[in-house]
C-alpha cells in the first residue's frame, strides 16, 4: 500500500520521537539506529528513507526543538519602548513555555549535559551549546538600550548583567532538568527574574512599591 504524504510524515515524527527519547534515557552513544527503528516500530529501511545516520536525526532533533524558541524583541532605534519590561517579559515566558514543552526539556538536556552520552555526535551538540550562549548578546543590546534611557542601575553594565542574567536562567534550567523534585522550576524561575530585574533598574526615590511577589507595579 502506497503511504500517502500525511503517512510519511508521520513516520518521520515517529522516528524523531523514539530518537529523542532515547537519546535521553540511555544516551546517543549507546542507541543505534536499529534501536531507533524497533522503538518506533517501523523498519531500518524506514529510518534510512528518512534519515542518512543517526547525525542526521540528531540534527533534525536539534531544529525541532529551534523550531520553538522565540525571539527576543527588538526594539527599533528611536522607539519608544521600556526595555527592562521587554527582557523581562521575554524571560518570564523562557520559564513558561520550558516547563509546558517535554521536547524542549529533554533536547535541552541532551544537549546541554549529557555531554558523555553523545559519542560522535558531541561536536552537533556543541554548536547548538554555542548558539545558546550567544543568546546572551540579545540580552546585552536590550540592555545596552536600558542604560542609554537611564533605566539601568549604574551599579550594573550591560554586559556583567547579561551575562548574570543568562547564567541564572540555563542554571535554574540545568539543575531543574538533573533533580526535577527539588524545587518548582516556573516559579522559582519567575521569583529569581523579577528579583534580578528589579535589581538591574534604576528607580527614582519617587518610584511606587513593589508587590509581594517581587514585581513592581509597571510590570502587571
Amino acid at each position: 500500500m502506497r503511504q500517502t504524504k500525511l503517512d510519511t510524515e508521520q513516520t518521520r515524527l515517529a522516528l524523531l520521537d523514539a530518537a529523542e527519547s532515547l537519546f535521553w534515557t540511555q544516551g546517543a552513544a549507546r542507541t543505534s539506529v536499529l534501536d531507533i527503528a524497533r522503538t518506533a516500530n517501523l523498519t531500518r529501511g524506514a529510518f534510512y528513507y528518512h534519515f542518512k545516520d543517526k547525525a542526521a536525526i540528531f540534527e533534525a532533533l536539534i531544529e525541532r526543538a529551534r523550531a520553538l524558541d522565540a525571539d527576543l524583541p527588538v526594539i527599533a532605534e528611536g522607539e519608544k519602548a521600556d526595555a527592562l519590561a521587554t527582557l523581562r517579559a521575554f524571560c518570564i515566558g523562557v520559564f513558561e513555555r520550558f516547563v509546558q514543552d517535554r521536547l524542549r526539556q529533554r533536547v535541552f538536556g541532551i544537549v546541554m549535559h549529557r555531554r558523555e552520552a553523545l559519542g560522535d555526535l558531541e561536536p552537533l551538540a556543541q554548536a547548538r551549546r554555542e548558539e545558546i550562549c550567544r543568546s546572551s548578546h540579545a540580552y546585552e543590546r536590550l540592555l545596552e538600550r536600558a542604560r542609554k534611557a537611564g533605566q539601568l542601575s549604574p551599579h550594573w553594565t550591560p554586559p556583567i548583567a547579561a551575562t548574570t542574567l543568562y547564567c541564572a536562567i540555563m542554571g535554574l534550567l540545568d539543575q531543574w532538568l538533573r533533580a526535577p523534585e527539588r524545587f518548582d522550576v516556573r516559579t522559582v524561575g519567575i521569583a529569581c527574574i523579577n528579583q534580578l530585574l528589579d535589581s538591574f533598574g534604576h528607580r527614582p526615590a519617587t518610584a511606587g512599591p513593589e508587590r509581594r511577589d517581587g514585581t513592581s507595579r509597571d510590570f502587571v
